[in-house]
Order: structure tokens, then C-alpha cells, then sequence
């Protein structure tokens, strides 16, 4: 199984979308995940991030609420990251999941 590997707040999580935490986060997107990117050219919304991060967080780490995720993302930050360093995180994500193509390092396979 694929997964990204993410620590924030030095805890570890594993972040993986599987069919049926996209579809949860299409309906909260009201889009494809794909279309939070624009043509390209856009940067996700933080909204946008948090449900990704969220999402991603349900099949490996388990009883993890909207709230969890604004805390991990928040630790995240005071880690020393910005928001803009997440974005190579969602696409990780979407590759570790199946939704773009896995072409680069960085993902592990359990």
C-alpha cells in the first residue's frame, strides 16, 4: 500500500485517499480534488488544504476529526513550514493515492 509520510508537532501520520475518502472529499470540495489546482496556475485554498489533509488522514489514522486536522495543520506551521510548502504534500497525496501519476520519490509502498 502507498502512503505519504508526514510529521507535524513531531507526531507521524501516514496519508493516503482511498475511493471513499475522495468521494467524502469531493462532496466537501464540491469538485475534483484535481480542480483545487486551477489550470495549474492557482494555489489551493487553506479550506481547500485542511480537507485534503483531513481526508487523507482517515484510512491509517483513525478517529481523526475536522478539528484534529486544523491542530496537525497548525502544528505543521509552527513547525516552521508555510502554507505554500504543503502544496508538494497534496500532490504527493494524490499520487500515493492513484489520482495523478507516480513519477517521483518520496512515496513509501508498505
Amino acid at each position: 500500500m502507498y502512503f505519504v509520510d508526514f510529521t507535524a508537532g513531531n507526531k507521524d501520520y501516514k496519508l493516503r485517499l482511498t475511493t471513499k475518502d475522495i468521494v467524502a472529499l469531493e462532496k466537501q470540495l464540491g469538485c475534483n480534488p484535481l480542480a483545487i489546482f486551477g489550470n495549474g496556475d492557482t494555489l489551493p485554498t487553506l479550506t481547500s488544504m485542511v480537507q485534503v489533509l483531513h481526508a487523507s488522514l482517515q484510512s491509517m489514522n483513525h478517529g481523526i476529526t475536522m478539528n484534529d486536522a486544523y491542530d496537525i495543520f497548525d502544528n505543521y506551521m509552527a513547525d516552521g513550514h508555510i502554507m505554500t510548502d504543503f502544496v508538494p504534500v497534496i500532490v504527493d497525496i494524490y499520487k500515493a493515492s492513484g489520482i495523478i501519476k507516480d513519477n517521483e520519490a518520496g512515496i513509501e509502498k508498505n
